[in-house]
């Protein structure tokens, strides 16, 4: 598969199926993703990788914050945001609502629920930054999450990054024993896709290039 075509096809997968990862095919998708390129090569990431029963007990700890701390995917400036963006947000409510009904979900619920137990996926990449580091470099860690999808992508690979973890790192931490000095930047759920699920028909629209691209 070329580049190109890996971008093209790839979509976020919203039903896993419970069909593991073999693991050297984790440790070649994890050897791919670090080669990705970082400002003056500090490559400044670290990622743990999460499989089988463990991804599970995760996203029960997650679940169980949620429903303290309700912290879900829209954002906090909800009514500030430009229309170009709700307009954005309404396509992909659009597209998933009759998706969800015919699976019998509820939007809001199923995203946030989703986002936290990892759609199903029986492995999960934790994307962390060390805090010496600036906000900045966060772009490093996304640039090899980047190279991580499309390397899944081509490895017939379902995948889905996940932000929402963010909200819980402090849990996150705990529960992966990640050294408190690390910051969660990204969750990336990796697995294979329930083929029959009406919930991956969808393919979120992309806006026009004239939209997000300036010539100068």
């Amino acid at each position: 598969m070329r580049v190109e075509e890996a971008i093209i096809s790839r979509q976020s997968c919203r039903d896993f199926s419970d069909r593991e990862v073999p693991q050297e095919d984790l440790e070649k998708l994890m050897s791919l993703t670090c080669q990705a390129p970082s400002a003056i090569n500090l490559q400044p990431w670290q990622f743990t990788v999460v499989r089988g029963a463990e991804v599970a007990r995760l996203s029960k700890k997650l679940l169980k914050a949620h429903s303290e701390r309700g912290a879900g995917c829209k954002p906090d400036n909800q009514r500030t945001l430009p229309q170009v963006y709700l307009d954005r947000q309404k396509d992909l409510d659009k597209g998933m609502k009759p998706l969800l009904a015919e699976a019998g979900a509820e939007f809001a619920t199923f995203i946030n629920h989703g986002s936290l137990s990892f759609y199903g996926a029986q492995s999960v990449v934790i994307a962390t930054l060390h805090t010496i580091f600036s906000q900045g470099r966060s772009l490093d860690v996304g640039i090899a999450a980047g190279w991580l999808l499309l390397a899944a992508e081509e490895m017939g690979l379902a995948s889905c990054p996940i932000g929402l973890v963010c909200a819980y790192e402090d849990v996150i931490g705990d529960f992966l024993n990640i050294q408190p000095d690390r910051q969660v930047v990204l969750a990336l759920a990796v697995g294979y896709a329930n083929e029959n699920s009406p919930l991956n028909r969808f393919k979120t629209p992309r806006a026009p290039m004239k939209q997000v691209v300036r010539w100068y």
